[in-house]
């Protein structure tokens, strides 16, 4: 016994872990967090001392340093599951979904076989678009647990969104009966209600959720967009408009500190005004733009505005075995923010040669390599519909490449863009206001003008509503210009699952026949509409489209 006690003494680690054993059962946070504090800073290694640290900084919300603290903890103790449990809810808080997989796998691998850790697996993979693995992972949950309600919500979800709607209803009917009024499964079945036109069902459904207090905050703006779909679907227009401003409006409140101070609208118009003044020559790039990377043939940029039928080509273009394309994944966020963001960067731009335009060049197709590590497809797609407000950018890394400018009427992409949102950013913060979509609208379609005036770049538009009324012609005349036969496999296009994002506002579309519902929508709206019709008309005049 004198052994160990002096062993102890000797040991400073030892008993800096026994002082907060002590505090801890005392429930003395304060001194948990100072010994954790003295401890690291005389450079003491324990992972109870990251742990703790990691907690201290996620209840004062500094979620990045948590991490780094939780990932310290599980280097040093790479058997401990918990550790790695932790670190993938704190990736998840972060929505840094890779990191949050690879500790949830590391924790199974580690022997932390839970319902949980199979559940919020699976709700990162989701996050991921990798649904087929999610719900593989829901179901090792259930496996653990039958009753286990998240899991049965999730796949209830997954279900619906893929149009399984049998499944659905059952997956949500077992989780109702394990947690009454769980929300992810009420609105599998409000999503099988919808496809199926049941629109009065899902309305009450909805109605009765939102009057409760199950739902979340920050999920409520998502199930009244769906409460307005609901409206829409029985033809009370009037009535929609004015529940999708009421989700507008929650959103606006909930991102007001982030984004209200109008960003999105402004570096546009920053790039606008920028743009009209300057020489073409100036914007070409100083070479030919080297090699295309890895095994790609063709380079191509999909881009135009959000809700003009670029999730629809994309998907369509992928279902070409010859063809991959990868959907927003900002390959050119970095180097955007890099060269885009003010006079000086854009002049670094401007001037861009030698090892600064090779670094960039590498670094894009270093990302892309990330994400299609494999791929031995000949033609690239790099889908990102406001890379629009990039085409300087593009111009002088990708001289190139062939650029993809979809087009649908400007009524019905600044309805659908005020209808339907995914993660709110500086520019998805703009659409939350009819006015300021529709102006947002009119910034980017300027300086797609611009772009395509004064830059030395290879164009294709692209008409939804063409591809609509003539779809083999249109579908042909886009392999023409990439360089790639038609397939046969295009006109099957809804049954891919490898590229559309489950949770797209576009995911129920890709995943039918085509249709031509999408057209002419706002014309249900107009007297809504009234207001912004005067902005966007100049661009219904450029692109063909009839005024009334």
């Amino acid at each position: 016994m004198a052994s160990e006690t002096t062993t102890q003494t000797e040991d400073p680690t030892g008993r800096a872990v026994a002082e907060i054993e002590v505090a801890l059962a005392a429930s003395d946070w304060r001194k948990v967090y100072d010994i954790t504090s003295r401890a690291i800073s005389r450079g003491l290694r324990h992972p109870l001392f990251f742990m703790m640290r990691a907690q201290r900084m996620e209840e004062t919300g500094h979620l990045q340093f948590a991490l780094e603290d939780y990932q310290r903890a599980a280097a040093i103790a790479p058997d401990d599951a918990r550790i790695h449990e932790a670190v993938g809810l704190c990736a998840l808080k972060q929505k840094n979904y890779k990191t949050a997989v690879a500790a949830y796998d590391a924790a199974l691998r580690a022997g932390g076989a839970t319902p949980d850790i199979y559940y919020r697996r699976g709700v990162a993979l989701a996050n991921l678009g990798d649904h087929e693995s999610a719900q593989a992972s829901h179901e090792q949950a259930l496996a653990l647990d039958p009753n286990y309600a998240n899991a049965l919500g999730s796949l209830a979800s997954i279900t619906a969104r893929k149009g399984e709607l049998d499944k659905a209803r059952q997956f949500a009917k077992d989780a109702l009966s394990a947690a009454p009024q769980h929300p992810t499964a009420v609105v599998a079945t409000v999503q099988a209600d919808m496809s199926e036109r049941r629109f009065t069902d899902a309305e009450a459904k909805l109605s009765e959720l939102l009057a409760g207090t199950a739902v979340l905050p920050a999920n409520r703006p998502a199930l009244i967009t769906m409460l307005g779909d609901t409206l829409d679907g029985q033809k009370r227009y009037a009535e929609a408009f004015a529940t999708y401003t009421r989700a507008n409006d929650e959103l606006r409140r909930l991102h007001a500190a982030d984004f209200g101070g109008g960003l999105g609208s402004e570096a546009a118009r920053n790039l606008v005004v920028y743009f009209e003044n300057e020489k073409p020559e100036r914007w070409r790039a100083p070479d030919d733009g080297g090699a295309i990377e890895g095994a790609f043939e063709g380079h191509v940029f999909l881009l135009g505005f959000m809700r003009s039928g670029t999730t629809l080509l994309e998907q369509v273009l992928a279902s070409n075995p010859e063809i991959v394309a990868l959907e927003e994944k900002g390959l050119l966020a970095q180097p955007g923010d890099q060269y885009l963001s003010g006079l000086a960067e854009l002049e670094d731009l401007a001037n861009i040669d030698g090892e600064n335009l090779a670094k960039a060049r590498r670094e894009y197709w270093q990302r892309v390599r990330g994400h299609l590590p494999e791929s031995k497809s000949r033609i690239f797609v790099d889908k990102q519909p406001l890379n629009t407000t990039k085409l300087p950018l593009i111009a002088k890394l990708f001289p190139k490449a062939r650029i993809l400018f979809a087009v649908r009427d400007p009524r019905d992409v600044v309805f659908s863009c005020f209808r339907r949102h995914l993660n709110i950013n500086a520019t998805q913060y703009e659409f939350l206001s009819i006015e300021s979509c529709a102006r947002m609208y009119g910034l980017v379609m300027r300086l797609g003008e611009i772009g395509r005036e004064k830059l030395p770049l290879n164009v294709l538009e692209h008409r939804y509503e063409a591809m609509v009324e003539d779809f083999d012609g249109r579908v042909r005349a886009v392999c023409d210009f990439i360089g790639v036969e038609w397939a046969e496999t295009m006109r099957e296009f809804d049954k891919q699952t490898s590229v559309a994002d489950l949770r797209s506002p576009s995911a129920t579309q890709v995943r039918r026949p085509l249709y031509g519902e999408g057209i002419g929508q706002w014309r249900r709206y107009a007297e809504q509409l009234a207001p912004v019709l005067p902005i966007l008309e100049p661009w219904v005049e450029k692109f063909g489209y009839p005024i009334d």
